[in-house]
């Protein structure tokens, strides 16, 4: 039933939304926030179900009412693994809609943005001196303190993937410098972060002897 009576249905759907996310990526690159999801949204989503069911009891349920159920069951979650499976789901209901709307409407082209927009990235203190002497323009802002947290996280990412893409050891320096300006934003100097590495490393060792669990298989 995945194509739902149209050969090709879903994999044209999953196209466009990698295309679209491909786009995204270009844009914005590697983005972490926080997931900003918890207990708190648990009587919304409470709702969203009594309004699907109303709706279905007495004909009138729309693609509206179960996507906005799939939301906010997924809002209510912060266990990872729990918020993960909502989230599918409600990916997975987005499409079905989407191809819904393609049966209905013959199939609707969609538009995928070019990823060539403005984009915005953290770099080092002297990144725009340096362009700057090159005789480019570099067009900058401070970030602010409650978005800071996030740029680092996704420097990171950045940093980290640029390492297991080179194998380059100065990336592991590029690394390095995004973990003590991480432990800077919750007070903790380099040295403080190597007493804590040294303690832990006290306690549970570190990886030099190439050790490696087998972990039981899930019930």
């Amino acid at each position: 039933m995945e194509d739902e009576g149209v050969p090709g249905s879903l994999a044209r759907v999953l196209a466009d939304v990698a295309a679209e996310r491909d786009a995204q990526d270009r844009m914005w690159g590697v983005q972490e926030f926080p997931d900003g999801s918890g207990p708190e949204f648990a009587e919304r989503a409470e709702q969203a179900k009594r309004d699907c069911a109303e709706a279905w009891k007495r004909g009138r349920l729309t693609w509206r009412h179960v996507l906005t159920e799939e939301f906010y069951e997924a809002l209510a979650e912060s266990a990872p693994e729990r918020l993960r499976e909502e989230l599918v789901q409600t990916a997975a209901v987005a499409v079905k809609w989407v191809q819904s709307l393609d049966r209905r409407h013959g199939g609707l082209a969609h538009q995928t943005g070019s990823g060539e927009g403005s984009t915005e990235k953290l770099v080092r203190d002297r990144i725009p001196e340096i362009i700057q002497s090159a005789g480019r323009g570099a067009d900058t802002r401070v970030a602010a303190p409650e978005e800071y947290r996030a740029l680092l996280r996704a420097k990171l990412y950045e940093e980290a993937g640029e390492y297991v893409a080179s194998g380059e050891p100065e990336e592991l320096a590029d690394l390095l410098e995004v973990l003590h300006a991480l432990a800077a934003v919750d007070g903790i100097t380099p040295d403080e972060l190597e007493a804590r590495r040294a303690a832990k490393w006290e306690r549970r060792g570190g990886f030099a002897e190439r050790i490696v669990l087998s972990l039981p298989s899930e019930p």
